[in-house]
């Protein structure tokens, strides 16, 4: 299997923000994006049925009419351009695919200019970082967290991929009610990536529990997103009311990986290609090849604009919260074993254990984990078997609580005052 199959299995293993990359389109971007603009309108004249010779004279012509950028597109260089789009063509795209990867690379240049050209951390955002503080998990492991209000104390639990920083329009917030805790779970932001760590979802839940006990001291409202809420549903089936007063789940993750959902035709489908590709993970240069590439800051921009409703909020800054902690020691090694880890524990088996108030919260299209999917349906039913549970669907995509922060607060701010108080949360009908 060569190395771009290999990435298209893997894009569609993982319900995280790489997972969903389009690598047939970022592979024909890389081809075709990174040429000269005559060398893009070469391919593009080919894509319409211009032979290579035409588009190579057109090249010259161009030349000849002083409109080509200096030092460029010789006829040589024309035909090597020529040679290449051939080599594309070989690997079977259409050439209306062709065509629309060379328009899409001229977009998400011009895209990826104006992310250059915004400030890479908000004075706000910068106010959050310059509170963190460091606390020792275990006596050995340095975690990352931020505490900023006062008032009943919440905990946010960030997803696969991202940090404590994805909460940066929430925690002001949120703070002039409540001390917000935001923690970066073990092998993500500016927390430590031991080498040879094994990940597991209990392994976080366990992390989650002993910051509820060291850090918070208190009963405790626990935030998460995706992967976040998932651990948070640990955490409060094993800590128990002593521990956490009740749960926001936003997006619940149904597991680590994809794996979780074996019971979906379409996942257990793929099973031996799950197996294959947990083998190739195991191999650090394969593996560490198909990281690099995919933590890029212009890949990180594409798969968050899939995901977003609100493409304004995939900011130069957001794109630097997911990318930074990429580049750190560890963070390979903490991808691979996510992606090839156990899933953890099921959310059905959870739920039972737990007795206190969970409001769900669920971006309506959301791409990941879809509203209509497995995952999605089994949630959405459970206020009508569980009078614990609360359910709100908004618009917004897998994190609506950074996409459509505005929508986020209003459907949870008032549950928060309700359990903060103590008093009964009504359940919609």
């Amino acid at each position: 299997m060569t190395l771009r199959r290999f990435a298209r299995c893997a894009a569609w293993y993982d319900t995280s923000a790489i997972a969903h990359v389009n690598v047939r389109r970022s592979f024909l971007k890389a081809q075709l994006g990174r040429r000269t603009p005559s060398a893009r309108r070469i391919v593009t004249l080919q894509a319409k049925g211009g032979s290579d010779q035409d588009a190579a004279e057109k090249g010259e012509g161009d030349k000849g009419k002083g409109k080509e950028e200096p030092g460029s597109s010789s006829k040589t260089e024309a035909e090597a351009v020529a040679a290449a789009t051939a080599a594309v063509l070989a690997d079977e795209p259409s050439t209306d695919t062709i065509q629309a990867a060379a328009e899409a690379a001229t977009t998400e240049e011009e895209a990826a200019k104006k992310l250059e050209a915004e400030p890479v951390i908000s004075p706000a955002l910068q106010a959050i970082y310059d509170q963190c503080q460091t606390w020792q998990w275990k006596g050995q492991h340095k975690i990352n967290y931020v505490k900023i209000g006062t008032g009943p104390p919440i905990v946010l639990v960030h997803g696969f991929g991202a940090s404590l920083g994805h909460w940066r329009k929430n925690i002001p917030v949120l703070s002039k009610t409540h001390t917000v805790y935001a923690v970066d779970m073990i092998g993500y932001g500016r927390s430590e990536k031991p080498a040879g760590f094994v990940y597991t979802m209990e392994t976080w839940a366990e992390q989650l529990q002993d910051f509820l006990t060291d850090v918070v001291r208190a009963p405790t409202i626990l935030m998460g997103n995706s992967l976040g809420s998932l651990t948070a549903l640990i955490a409060a089936a094993e800590g128990g009311p002593e521990l956490v007063k009740g749960c926001v789940l936003v997006n619940c993750a149904g597991g680590m990986n994809n794996k979780a959902i074996a019971d979906d035709w379409r996942v257990a489908m793929l099973l031996p290609v799950f197996w294959f590709i947990d083998f190739l993970l195991a191999q650090e240069k394969l593996a560490g090849g198909i990281f690099n590439r995919f933590r890029t800051s212009q890949n990180i921009q594409t798969v968050l604009r899939s995901v977003y409703v609100n493409e304004a909020a995939v900011d130069r800054e957001l794109v630097e919260i997911i990318s930074r902690p990429a580049g750190d020691e560890g963070a390979l090694h903490a991808f691979c074993s996510i992606l090839s880890g156990p899933p953890g524990p099921r959310p059905e088996k959870l739920l039972p254990r737990i007795s206190t108030p969970i409001l769900l919260v669920w971006g309506d299209t959301d791409t990941f984990i879809p509203v209509d999917g497995p995952i999605g349906r089994f949630f959405t039913a459970l206020p009508k078997t569980n009078p614990n549970v609360e359910l709100t669907i908004i618009s917004g995509g897998h994190c609506p609580h950074d996409d459509k922060h505005e929508l986020f607060h209003d459907a949870v701010l008032p549950w928060l005052e309700k359990v903060s108080a103590g008093r009964k949360v009504l359940v919609q009908s």
